[in-house]
């Protein structure tokens, strides 16, 4: 054997996991080299964090079976060439998917650390069934065993259960740059490091910082921004009014903990298949829950695949993209996503919504059905960016009822500029609107609005390839990419399974969950000694309570991550976070992730160097990528939908260059 090239991983999710994999496959390339790789991290490799097996299983994930993966398909790997080697035979293959039906169909398949009720879950699964994480981190803690078991005689692999705290660079005399510090102590000297990091924790905000304070003078309680697995639900009263901020993904979370996980049930409806009751055990608190949209995310739609197979996106397409930022190259511009991108989505949704339409509801268009949609695409076809929206405006509203015109905007705040006397009318209408949620899901293909969404939801993929590597002006990045598609899109595409939404009517009907309103104001009143709630929106009284839930998770921002790596790393100078430009602003404006350069993502200190060294992948690297949170899709091309996989990729090759 030839020198040791030691390589040290902080973080030992599925992130870091890649990494792992990646040095197993390319360690052929390199027989005569030792790569000795040290994994960082408390929690298990594998799974990590937040996909840890010791986890609830009422908690899912909101994707289906099929969708994730940690190791790319055969398929994948085929056209992805020479450059990417071909995992080791031991984890070949072996998508989330791939390993569910081996162990649920194969009884020779080999499994690690299943229990009796993982054993349940597969073989009740189905492949566009919704997994628990727990399950999810079982298959990332079995892909890990089978790595380990595996790895090649070059490769040696040391794991530490302790948390990195420092990254230094080493005395100029010694072989190895980098000393990585461990919690307890222990100093890993290093010649490459992975910053794998995942979620961290951050500082709360100023109002959140109130109501904390608020809580701990009058003896009440806050409970901030958490992993769902982190917290002790059991401490939550039954009985009793809980505040709950937030209807994202999380919130489904709380309420599985309060409602499933106290002993309640729920059941079919016998009177009405797509509706389920719910059984309390006595054990629930009642739950008040106000977002600013004041409705969750929608469901997503029951598919046979991940983008509905009936959608054609014609017009935003990787094409286009291409020669888009060919032009703007050209010009000595950046590409503005609002101007040039923006547009081209909303047509999609419209022919795609428009198209289902026709197909399923010809009796919703005034006129001949099929002469509509050709002046659709007619509308739609036409270059002048200008005009387009106000023509079909003009068509819809002459040829379409107005509860079925396509305004995506809409979407999102559906009781936009609607007052209501009660609660109890507030709940009525927002039940109702889950259920027709619920309706449009199940529908699946033969929904316009949900085809309409899936339309987005593409459209989403080949953003992440637009905007990659500052595709976009800065400008355009907060303006039009975060504020505008991305708030649109993940209130409508990254929803949760049908089933949370059934569950959610289920529990309003049955009295456990209640809702205030839309842009709910939440404060400590002093009079009172309590947290308040209420909505602007509804004409009630304001909702008392001593407990106050925030239902998200801590923000993933560099700049107030309370991670005692990140601190360090700003502090010794070692990094600093991306640096955007804004016409108005009189300096650079410090963005949510770190500044890195092109790929394969090396760190950028605060002076302006590059640290030779030092990787970034995942979620901070928001600064050059959107969507960093998106697991890889299985089948996925690696440059497109499987990016974190082609990252860990490249972040090996140039370590062993």
């Amino acid at each position: 054997m030839g020198r040791t090239h030691r390589i040290v991983v902080i973080g030992a999710g599925p992130r870091g996991l890649s990494i792992v994999e990646r040095i197993a496959a390319h360690a052929a390339s390199h027989p005569h080299k030792i790569l000795d790789i040290h994994l960082v991290d408390p929690f298990p490799p594998g799974a990590g964090h937040v996909w840890r097996t010791d986890q609830s299983r009422l908690f899912l994930m909101n994707t289906p079976s099929f969708f994730p993966t940690v190791i790319p398909s055969d398929a994948t790997v085929k056209t992805a060439g020479s450059s990417y080697p071909e995992p080791i035979p031991e984890i070949s293959g072996l998508t989330f998917e791939a390993w569910r039906r081996g162990v649920a169909d194969d009884p020779s398949f080999p499994y690690i650390g299943l229990s009796d009720e993982d054993l349940a879950e597969v073989r009740e699964l189905t492949r566009t069934g919704f997994p628990s994480r727990k399950l999810y981190g079982t298959y990332l803690t079995d892909v890990f065993a089978r790595l380990r078991s595996g790895l090649p005689r070059n490769v040696r692999l040391t794991t530490y259960a302790q948390e990195a705290v420092r990254v230094t660079t080493a005395d100029s005399e010694s072989s190895r740059p980098y000393q990585v510090e461990l919690g307890d102590g222990v100093l890993l000297a290093a010649h490459s490091v992975v910053l794998a990091l995942g979620h961290t924790d951050a500082r709360l905000r100023d109002d959140q910082r109130d109501l904390m304070e608020f809580a701990e003078s009058r003896g009440l309680h806050y409970w901030p921004p958490a992993v769902p697995a982190d917290v002790r639900w059991e401490g939550l009263p039954a009985g009793r009014n809980i505040l709950v901020r937030g209807m994202g993904l999380n919130f489904h979370d709380v309420l599985a903990q309060l409602t499933e996980g106290r002993g309640g049930t729920f059941e079919p409806d016998s009177e009405n298949s797509e509706r389920l009751i719910y059984r309390p055990s006595g054990r629930e608190p009642k739950v008040w829950v106000g977002s600013r949209r004041g409705t969750p995310y929608r469901a997503k739609a029951l598919l046979e695949t991940y983008y509905p197979k009936s959608t054609e996106n014609r017009f935003f397409t990787r094409a286009y993209v291409d020669r888009t930022q060919e032009r703007a190259r050209a010009e000595g511009r950046l590409v503005d996503f609002e101007v040039d991108y923006w547009p081209l989505i909303r047509r999609d949704a419209q022919w795609n919504y428009y198209k289902t339409l026709v197909r399923v509801s010809p009796d919703d268009i005034s006129g001949d059905p099929a002469e509509f949609l050709d002046r659709v695409d007619e509308i739609l076809s036409d270059v002048d960016h200008v005009t387009w929206w106000n023509q079909m405006d003009r068509l819809v509203s002459e040829r379409i009822p107005r509860n079925r015109i396509l305004t995506p905007e809409r979407l999102t705040r559906p009781f936009e500029g609607e007052s209501f006397e009660s609660h109890e009318e507030y709940a009525a209408a927002l039940v109702h609107f889950l259920d027709r949620d619920v309706s449009a899901s199940i529908r699946g293909e033969d929904s316009p609005l949900k085809m309409a969404i899936g339309s987005l939801n593409q459209a989403r993929a080949v953003v992440k390839y637009a905007v990659r590597d500052r595709g976009i002006s800065d400008e355009s990045w907060v303006r039009g990419l975060e504020r505008r598609f991305g708030s649109l899109v993940d209130g409508l595409a990254s929803g949760p399974p049908a089933l949370r939404i059934q569950q959610m009517a289920a529990l309003a009907r049955a009295g456990v969950l209640r809702f205030l309103g839309p842009d709910p104001v939440f404060r400590a009143d002093d009079g009172e000694g309590c947290f308040i709630a209420s909505s602007p929106w509804v004409r009630d009284e304001p909702v008392h309570s001593d407990w106050l839930v925030e239902a998200l998770a801590p923000a993933n921002d560099v700049r107030v991550s309370t991670s005692p790596l990140i601190g360090r790393l700003f502090e010794d100078g070692l990094a600093r976070p991306h640096q955007m430009h804004f016409s108005d602003a009189p300096a650079p404006v410090p963005s949510k992730g770190l500044e890195v350069t092109p790929p394969p993502y090396r760190l950028v200190s605060a002076s302006g160097e590059e640290a030779a060294g030092i990787y970034v992948l995942g979620l901070q690297l928001s600064s050059v990528q959107w969507g960093t949170a998106i697991a890889a899709e299985a089948d996925a091309t690696l440059e497109f939908g499987s990016g974190t996989v082609a990252d860990s990729n490249d972040i090996v090759a140039s370590i062993l260059e």
